[in-house]
């Protein structure tokens, strides 16, 4: 959500993953590098460890399978590195779809394996003002809205405690926020804790949390749903009109199973998610990041998908693999990244045209701004940061978090 901004918006979770103790190379390289669709493939023979496997369903967001798997290897291999991981995992999981409690335990469980560990310590007072609250699903029923395009954003009616609002929906976003005035007219108890958000420009600012008892959009009715508050002066609720300040996180796009919206203004929520077949699946998680594995010159990318940011920017990754595209045809600029937490600028290359395939369907990214310094926490592994200037090129977008799938029609 940000009129001129751009990036994503997030709870500074972990560091980066710590690497197995398993003893495959290949995989092991690749589960460092967060390249999710490239470490299925990998594993496709069946005979990958059994910390790989679980880790997949969880990337893929197969919850029971995952908690099982993951458990398993917790009881199998107690205290060891695999198991710590395995409780990140499982924490992060139950995070993007707000089940805070079950994610306070795990944290709980890793701060008893590794008293010391900072990214832990950091967190732990935002899951422990959380934790006793899960959202759930009351209702969900296949519904149509009219979706409104301002502000270069994307707007939903939405009704929270019985008082409507219009919010932007934001799958960078790994949970929803609102300002404190929103917060206030919404009458919900902000709770202090000592946690930072971060964005894209490699900034954060600190962050308070609320919880709604209620929320409904269209037929999806929820419960206990937590929001991060941000100061009125922040960006982008600085710029917008004071019944926009908030946006709709992945927790609640999550629970909506599937998420549908045309270049006519319809948006829909809630239908039947097709299949999930783990080779055929373009869409995974990065802890609460949605990834999509998308096709440049018959090599694949992987890039976070963003529907809040205005313009898509590559990252580093992307620069380091195709460097020869960057010579032959690149110029050398700064780009300024803005972000709820602030701006920042960057080097970087300016391309002036390439094209991206997403599943069936080209786009074309003009005036292509690729980093070639890290700017956050996902443009170490990341090839690029796809926003809503791409998606705004297809006719329709899907999501489906059942079949774990990105279609562009």
């Amino acid at each position: 959500m940000r009129a001129s901004v751009v990036g994503t918006v997030a709870l500074c979770l972990f560091q980066p993953l710590t690497f197995s103790q398993a003893s495959d190379g290949t995989l092991k390289t690749l589960y460092e590098r967060h390249r999710w669709f490239a470490l299925r493939d990998a594993a496709a023979g069946g005979d990958a460890p059994a910390f790989y496997r679980a880790a997949l369903e969880a990337a893929f967001d197969e919850m029971q399978p995952a908690e099982k798997d993951l458990g398993n290897v917790i009881i199998q291999s107690p205290a060891s590195g695999d198991a710590y991981e395995a409780h990140q995992l499982l924490a992060t999981m139950y995070f993007r779809h707000g089940l805070y409690r079950k994610a306070l335990e795990q944290l709980l469980a890793m701060s008893s394996e590794k008293p010391e560990a900072k990214d832990v310590q950091n967190e732990m007072p935002f899951f422990s003002a959380l934790g006793k609250v899960d959202q759930s699903t009351m209702h969900l029923s296949p519904s149509t809205l009219q979706m409104r395009h301002e502000d270069g954003n994307l707007y939903l009616q939405v009704e929270i405690n019985g008082k409507k609002a219009l919010y932007a929906f934001d799958t960078g976003a790994n949970f929803s926020v609102i300002s404190e005035s929103e917060a206030s007219r919404l009458g919900l108890a902000v709770m202090s804790v000592n946690t930072s958000i971060g964005d894209s420009s490699g900034n954060h600012v600190g962050i308070r949390v609320a919880v709604a008892k209620s929320l409904r959009v269209g037929g999806l009715y929820l419960r206990n749903v937590a929001f991060g508050v941000l100061p009125d002066a922040q960006p982008p609720f600085n710029e917008l009109a004071e019944e926009k300040r908030g946006l709709l996180g992945i927790p609640i796009l999550l629970a909506m199973h599937t998420v549908h919206w045309s270049n006519d203004g319809t948006f829909t929520l809630g239908h039947r998610c097709g299949r999930f077949h783990l080779q055929t699946a373009n869409l995974a998680f990065e802890q609460s990041f949605p990834v999509t594995h998308a096709n440049f010159q018959g090599a694949g990318i992987d890039m976070t998908v963003d529907s809040g940011a205005q313009k898509t920017v590559l990252g580093p990754p992307f620069a380091s693999s195709f460097s020869d595209v960057l010579k032959s045809i690149g110029k050398s600029e700064t780009h300024k990244l803005t972000g709820v937490a602030g701006s920042a600028s960057y080097e970087s290359i300016l391309l002036p045209s390439i094209d991206l395939q997403i599943g069936a369907h080209t786009v074309t990214l003009t005036n292509a701004h690729v980093l070639t310094k890290e700017s956050s926490d996902t443009s170490n592994w990341a090839d690029g940061n796809l926003g809503i200037d791409l998606l705004n090129q297809a006719s329709s977008v899907t999501f489906d978090f059942g079949a774990m799938t990105l279609t562009l029609q």
